[in-house]
């Protein structure tokens, strides 16, 4: 809707101006009323209804009228023979519902317009109310964890460091999602590269300590619903740490690498090439991700290739996302077609 009111020109502020082009408008309309009645003696007065149409909704109420008078004076003038004052019996009755008809159809025309507005912006406000949301959630849960990072920093016994690490790790996952999501863009999905990116650096930054191990990620432009980026990421969270924490022990070095791709389906792929992996143990971050990978609809597998390690987890789109990303990849076709083409004439 939005994008339907931004393509309308704005309303001339001279009352004067507003009445030249509804009377263009007319002028048009009536025009091709004379064209038509020449051509097969066709007598439509529905022809002038685009104008009053196109004159309330791009200009104004009055504008409307206007045009509704100013049509039925100049049918008033088609329709009275020549030399004669009062209209033929037979076309009182249409031209007064005519005039009836057009009048409605300005005021409803009018109305039409501001209900669209209307609606935008109170649209508008909903997203500027769900962005105001998004960073209060996000503020709060960087709180959270900065008290959970304290509490990890009193705590001497590394048993109880070790969950409240991966509680940090976790609520990070999260909060980073709400810091990528953008409820003006992209119909408030969650861009996943830059999500990726950020998240997979935090978890570098702060599990590998001075170890030599490289964290890639290589992620395609997709924009994921809130409701699917989270559980991505938080899988993604999981499947990092436990590479960074038993991948490479004794100070050995390495990669782990994060691929996202879409082809009939997404799929996620996070390899190491550390010591390798044998059947996952049901502890509780083997049990999360399995969950969040049902949560997603997705089927997950861990593989051992002949060095590392690597998991990979696949769903399926809904119809209305595959659809964005088309339209996404059209778009950015057509821009590059076109500075292309610019390029060349230049």
């Amino acid at each position: 809707m939005d994008g339907f009111l931004l393509h309308l020109p704005g309303k001339p502020r001279s009352a004067l101006l507003r009445l030249c082009i509804a009377t263009g408008l007319v002028m048009f309309c009536f025009a091709v009323l004379l064209g038509l009645q020449r051509a097969d003696g066709l007598l439509g007065f529905y022809v002038l209804l685009p104008a009053i149409f196109v004159a309330a909704i791009l200009l104004d109420r009055s504008a409307g009228i206007f045009a509704s008078i100013l049509s039925t004076l100049l049918l008033y003038v088609l329709v009275t023979p020549q030399g004669a004052v009062l209209l033929p019996r037979q076309f009182v009755l249409p031209l007064i519902l005519y005039f009836l008809v057009a009048l409605g159809f300005a005021l409803v025309s009018e109305a039409l317009r501001r209900a669209w507005e209307q609606a935008a912006a109170a649209e508008r406000a909903k997203d500027l109310l769900l962005q105001e949301l998004g960073h209060r959630t996000k503020n709060n849960l960087f709180m959270v964890i900065s008290m959970l990072e304290m509490q990890a920093k009193l705590k001497s016994n590394p048993e109880a460091r070790g969950p409240l690490e991966k509680a940090i790790g976790r609520i990070h996952a999260i909060a980073s999602a709400h810091e990528h999501f953008r409820p003006f863009e992209h119909r408030g999905r969650i861009e996943m590269r830059a999500y990726l990116g950020q998240l997979c650096a935090h978890l570098a930054n702060a599990l590998r300590d001075i170890r030599p191990i490289v964290v890639n990620v290589e992620a395609i432009e997709l924009y994921l619903p809130s409701e699917q980026a989270v559980p991505l990421g938080l899988i993604v969270n999981e499947l990092v740490t436990n590479s960074l924490k038993h991948a490479f022990p004794d100070d050995r070095p390495g990669t782990v690498q994060v691929t996202l791709s879409f082809g009939p389906e997404v799929v996620l792929l996070v390899r190491d090439d550390g010591v390798g992996c044998a059947l996952p143990k049901e502890g509780i971050g083997t049990r999360l991700t399995r969950l969040l990978a049902q949560q997603l609809g997705a089927s997950i597998v861990w593989e051992q290739p002949e060095k590392g390690c690597l998991v990979r987890v696949s769903f399926a789109l809904p119809t209305s996302v595959v659809g964005a990303r088309k339209r996404t990849i059209e778009a950015a076709a057509s821009t590059s077609t076109e500075a292309s083409m610019s390029a060349r004439s230049g």
